[in-house]
């Protein structure tokens, strides 16, 4: 039986660009796609065009985004086009801004923006946090950056999050298990913290999906 393989032009810039635009490592995909790190790095490096169709599934799968986008130069996917070259304007708000809000919800974010800035992101309750003291995690996350909040995408594993609650803000890897869901702050001083599902589920807590971290300001 023979295994399709697909051969393409520029995967390797396109893969590497998503991986960043998620804030993984290549060590971090790997572990969530099942492909060998090893071959990340080559794919990434143009050492190796001829992929599987399998694989380039669970890459464009785990980054969210369509095998078209991952394998294809954006001026010849047609049914993406006018999404690619128009992206959205999200408000850009300071954290201490957002936190003082009483209600996160789109109208009044785009009421207290201080700019705005352009996304291709698919959330269209999507916004841009100024990250500022309270919630810098250096080296990742500096004074100044930008963190792109998609607050009506679902997390999944390992997915970087903004968790807020009254007594915890922290931004960190989530994992979720049957009885306890496990938060991994970026800040590697701090320990992990283990949450019960009654502390997930309490009134005003909130869990964000951080998808992009951009060195902006």
């Amino acid at each position: 039986m023979r295994v399709k393989q697909i051969q393409m032009k520029g995967i390797g810039k396109r893969l590497k660009y998503f991986r960043g635009q998620m804030g993984l490592s290549q060590l971090e995909l790997s572990h969530r796609s099942g492909i060998s790190q090893a071959s990340i790095a080559r794919i990434e490096s143009d050492q190796q065009r001829n992929l599987k169709a399998e694989t380039i599934r669970k890459l464009a799968d785990t980054l969210g985004v369509s095998v078209s986008r991952l394998i294809e130069e954006p001026s010849i996917i047609k049914e993406e086009l006018t999404s690619y070259l128009t992206p959205k304007m999200l408000p850009v708000i300071r954290w201490d801004q957002f936190k003082g809000l009483k209600s996160k919800r789109a109208p009044l974010l785009k009421e207290n923006a201080d700019s705005t800035e352009p996304s291709f992101t698919s959330d269209q309750n999507a916004f841009f946090i100024i990250a500022s003291a309270g919630l810098i995690s250096a080296p990742m996350v500096n004074e100044g950056d930008l963190l792109l909040i998609e607050p009506s995408t679902h997390y999944r594993d390992g997915d970087l999050v903004l968790f807020l609650s009254h007594k915890l803000t922290t931004l960190g890897r989530i994992y979720c298990y049957p009885r306890m869901t496990i938060l991994l702050p970026l800040i590697k001083e701090s320990p992990p913290h283990v949450l019960k599902k009654e502390d997930v589920r309490r009134p005003g807590v909130r869990i964000l999906r951080v998808s992009e971290i951009r060195k902006k300001y």
